[in-house]
């Protein structure tokens, strides 16, 4: 097989590979101390001596070693078909923004071109992070998953000191200075996958028992205090399904989660119909907009008239009559509103078509991923992804109320874009140790 062939088909050094590597995970160890396959615990009398080098510690350690390679980590191409569905989302999705972006855009900053350029600027970078990201063998992350945890928590902090908002009512925006914004809970989303993936793997042996599931709660508990704090329902949900979706993956017992799962959604439609006034009123004006037309059913209603005006065949591109100042935010939220109206029903049906091949090629990789880990961390980004998506289009077609909910690659955002396409470089990564099976 040649060098760039991915991992071996003969699973069987893999397997024992696999076996020894969770197990060290699991009682805690790093990956450095894990014996190759066949190889013995003990020294070998007949090995010249090696001195030992001094490790540093803290961001130096962490940073450095992401970096350096491994001779017992077979690592192979990027997974092309899934990245060559990322690259065509990318351009997809910045031909939308473009055509639904122009108009504010000149009415705003009298150039037409503010937004795309920005966010064409953050996707070429993304997409560098990404193919840079995904050198890292992906085994490396254990050690950031507790500092983007923390981090996370502290930028959530954050917001509720000195946050800010966009055109909304929630402050979920931190400015400082000139510096460009920045949206922590897209920090918060990643570093989640991170942490429970890492926690499910050294925890795997007793991840069945209930008090396990404690630590997994808290860090729930913690993010969902903030988030619902600034108020961001849509992450809140995000992260609450991705979480539930990484540990039953991880093996946590079912009925224990469906007991959760069932008095978490109780709490949360309590607090959505009572406490958080301004999402009831938004369930209102869910179920018949016309009840306000031109106040929280305004958005709702002109986002309708776009999508039932496209029509089977669209208005043509460029052609969206929404766009022109009627259709609030056509360029974030709504944005594949403005697609329906000029793709009309075939346009929009190939872009979810597009989303759902991404998606499954996503999860085609998990399930070749080489290690337990590898799986999590790709399952827990996928179905990050699927739930944006499914959450965007209801919103938009009036499925499902208002939630805040940005199309990925697509809605204008540096924040979600750079996390996002870091995450996909993530995916890369484990697609580079894929097992191919015979």
């Amino acid at each position: 097989m040649s060098d760039h062939s991915h991992p071996s088909s003969d699973r069987t050094d893999d397997s024992l590979y696999i076996s020894s590597y969770d197990k060290q995970l699991a009682a805690g160890n790093s990956i450095v101390d894990v014996p190759l396959p066949g190889e013995s615990d003990a020294p070998d009398a007949t090995a010249p001596s090696r001195k030992k080098k001094k490790k540093r510690g803290g961001l130096w350690s962490i940073s450095i070693g992401l970096f350096q390679s491994d001779e017992r980590l077979k690592i192979g191409p990027i997974d092309v078909p899934f990245f060559l569905l990322l690259l065509a989302i990318t351009v997809v999705g910045l031909i939308s923004l473009f055509s639904a972006s122009y108009t504010a855009a000149y009415y705003k900053f009298n150039n037409p071109y503010h937004y795309i350029s920005s966010q064409a600027l953050y996707a070429v970078i993304g997409i560098g992070v990404a193919l840079v990201i995904s050198r890292i063998p992906y085994q490396k992350l254990h050690r950031l998953a507790i500092p983007a945890m923390i981090a996370a928590f502290v930028l959530l902090a954050l917001v509720t000191l000195i946050g800010t908002s966009l055109n909304t009512e929630a402050k979920r925006w931190i400015k400082i200075g000139t510096l460009p914004t920045f949206q922590p809970s897209e920090l918060a989303k990643a570093a989640l996958v991170l942490i429970f993936s890492s926690l499910c793997i050294r925890m795997r042996d007793r991840i069945k028992q209930p008090k396990s599931l404690i630590p997994f709660f808290i860090i729930l508990g913690v993010m969902s205090f903030f988030l619902l704090g600034q108020p961001h329902l849509s992450a809140t949900i995000i992260i609450l399904v991705t979480g539930f979706v990484i540990l039953f993956v991880g093996g946590a017992n079912v009925l224990h989660l469906t007991g959760i799962v069932c008095i978490g959604a109780a709490g949360l439609a309590w607090l959505v119909l009572g406490p958080i006034k301004y999402q009831y009123d938004r369930i209102v004006t869910w179920i018949d907009p016309f009840i306000d037309p031109l106040g929280e059913g305004f958005q709702m209603l002109q986002s309708l008239y776009a999508v039932c005006s496209g029509g089977l065949w669209g208005l043509g591109l460029g052609q969206s009559r929404q766009k022109q100042m009627y259709l609030p935010e056509p360029y974030n939220d709504f944005i594949f509103s403005i697609t329906c109206e000029e793709l009309g029903f075939i346009g929009a049906s190939l872009i979810i078509i597009l989303f759902a091949a991404f998606v499954i090629r996503g999860f085609y990789i998990a399930l070749r991923s080489r290690d337990t880990f590898g799986t999590l961390l790709v399952v827990g980004f996928m179905t990050q992804i699927s739930i944006q998506v499914f959450f965007n289009i209801g919103v938009v077609t009036n499925l499902l109320p208002v939630t805040g909910a940005s199309l990925p690659f697509f809605s204008s955002g540096g924040t979600s874009a750079l996390m996002l396409y870091a995450q996909m470089g993530i995916v890369l990564s484990v697609s580079r140790q894929m097992t191919i099976r015979s």
